[in-house]
């Protein structure tokens, strides 16, 4: 599996043949603070494409248009998310809590998230051969994770609204995982974190943390 980090939330996935693409966000607007590591014309092979749910640093509705329009990509999420994406409808996959289906040789399951703030929050477990890989999306930490099952997880640690440092290292050993990458932080004042701190004060699990800068590939 080869994960690349292009900032905020977003991630691009390369799980033995297939591509993914989850939660990206391209703008420059709202006070972001960090850039988005990638453009939408950087994508030429895309599979699928993961939104979590409708906010706006989650879901970048002309960018991700642009790499469907190349690509023919499946776009996945919650009907409130994807209602507002302009790409055609067959190839849009509306999705609930809950849902566990095989499309094009990889697994999806649709679990929950507990973001208030949203109309209808989800995370992503995606199986393809072997692998598997979580994206949590906007969460707090909750009892539930312990259902959660994935090799690889991709956790929020900005606090407001989302798991602060000290929740994620409570979510991290709920969810037993592997590996575990920080997301979330530091792209605006409110989600300030030091990821590095995280990863020392996950020592405590038997998860292998990785911190990665926008830009940054690693291969788990």
């Amino acid at each position: 599996m080869e994960l690349t980090y292009l900032g905020h939330s977003g991630f691009y996935a390369q799980m033995g043949p297939k591509r993914f693409l989850f939660d990206p966000w391209f703008g420059k607007d709202e006070g972001r603070l960090v850039p988005s590591a990638a453009s939408p014309n950087q994508f030429r092979q895309v599979d699928a494409i993961f939104i979590s749910h409708e906010h706006f640093d989650h879901a970048d509705p002309q960018g991700i248009a642009d790499i469907v329009g190349r690509t023919l990509a499946h776009v996945i999420g919650p009907a409130e998310a994807l209602d507002a994406i302009p790409v055609a409808e067959r190839l849009k996959m509306r999705v609930k809590v809950g849902e566990r289906f095989t499309v094009n040789g990889y697994e999806v399951t649709v679990v929950p998230a507990q973001h208030p703030k949203s109309k209808y929050p989800v995370g992503f477990v995606v199986r393809c051969g072997n692998q598997s890989l979580y994206h949590a999306g906007d969460t707090y930490d909750f009892y539930g994770l312990t259902g959660i099952e994935a090799d690889v997880g991709l956790l929020p640690i900005g606090g407001t609204y989302t798991m602060d440092i000290y929740a994620a290292v409570t979510a991290t050993k709920r969810l037993r995982l592997k590996h575990v990458i920080p997301m979330h932080y530091n792209t605006f004042d409110k989600i300030r974190a030091d990821p590095n701190d995280f990863a020392k004060r996950a020592t405590s699990s038997r998860t292998a943390v990785h911190v990665l800068r926008p830009g940054e590939q690693i291969e788990l």
